[in-house]
């Protein structure tokens, strides 16, 4: 063997050592007598193993932890962004019923007159 096994790798090494022996499986049983005795076949088998060391990955923990904070926070800024815009959308429809635009306009206009006249 050319490469050194990690710590988790050897773990899990033993760990199916330990599962095969428990089920009455010899040590150098191949993927396909698993899978059948699991009743899966061997392409599910290599879709949960891979599914599997993709989840239990220790580096892989801390980023699902902070990727799930951001989802988290990312929902709670949709639903503050949704009430801001719908309150919004109620003072656009109150200054339209009570014509505030119009009476802005001619504050202004009045206001401007009066500051010409001054000079």
């Amino acid at each position: 063997m050319s490469q050194k096994l990690s710590p988790e790798e050897v773990a899990v090494v033993i760990k199916a050592k330990k599962i095969l022996k428990a089920r009455g499986l010899s040590p150098d049983t191949d993927v396909k007598t698993i899978c059948h005795a699991a009743g899966v076949s061997r392409k599910t088998g290599y879709q949960w193993a891979n599914k599997k060391i993709s989840a239990s990955d220790p580096k892989e923990q801390p980023l699902r932890e902070h990727l799930q904070q951001l989802k988290a926070e990312h929902e709670d800024l949709k639903k503050r962004f949704d009430d801001v815009r719908f309150e919004n959308e109620g003072r656009k429809i109150a200054w339209e019923i009570h014509e505030v635009d119009k009476m802005l306009a001619e504050k202004k206009s009045t206001t401007a007159k009066t500051k010409s006249k001054k000079r």
